[in-house]
């Protein structure tokens, strides 16, 4: 009876082993679930938002989440403000899970992002100094003057 619980406790010891090994897949364990992209614009200083969330001051180096796209927005008073759009692309660490025979870790990496890059890596943004309008043209005032009915302006 010893020897049976013995056996039942080292297959069960052998199984959790087998699962903390292969569950988290490789990308979740060598990349994480987000990514460091830096920011940069000219001129420095510019306001970063990502996803509509205040990130700090160009240049500037912050996480996004892997498997997600985002919307930058870079902003300076007296600029226009500066939109890009990140995306996803698949990144070559899932095919570890498959050449290692861990088809759940696979499908963690596919489920968590892991298995993506946010691409580009890093954005860079030229700002355009915001072009005011001139100021309308006001219409001269005429008077009559007393010189034989002309017009002189005042």
């Amino acid at each position: 009876m010893i020897n049976k619980t013995l056996e039942v406790k080292s297959r069960l010891a052998l199984l959790a082993l087998a699962c903390a090994v292969t569950l988290p897949g490789c990308a979740t364990v060598i990349h994480g679930k987000n990514q460091t992209v830096e920011i940069l614009s000219s001129p420095v200083g510019a306001d970063v938002l990502v996803d509509g969330q205040p990130r700090g001051t160009t240049p500037l180096k912050t996480e996004m989440r892997r498997g997600e796209s985002h919307i930058v927005q870079v902003q300076k008073p007296g600029y226009l403000t500066e939109t890009t759009m990140t995306t996803t692309k698949m990144n070559a660490t899932p095919i570890l899970n498959v050449v290692l025979g861990g088809v759940p870790g696979l499908a963690v990496d596919l489920v968590t992002g892991s298995g993506t890059d946010v691409t580009p890596g890093s954005v860079g943004v030229s700002l355009v100094p915001e072009v005011k309008p001139p100021t309308p043209i006001q219409p001269a005032k005429y008077a009559p003057s007393s010189d034989e009915g002309r017009v002189r302006l005042q």
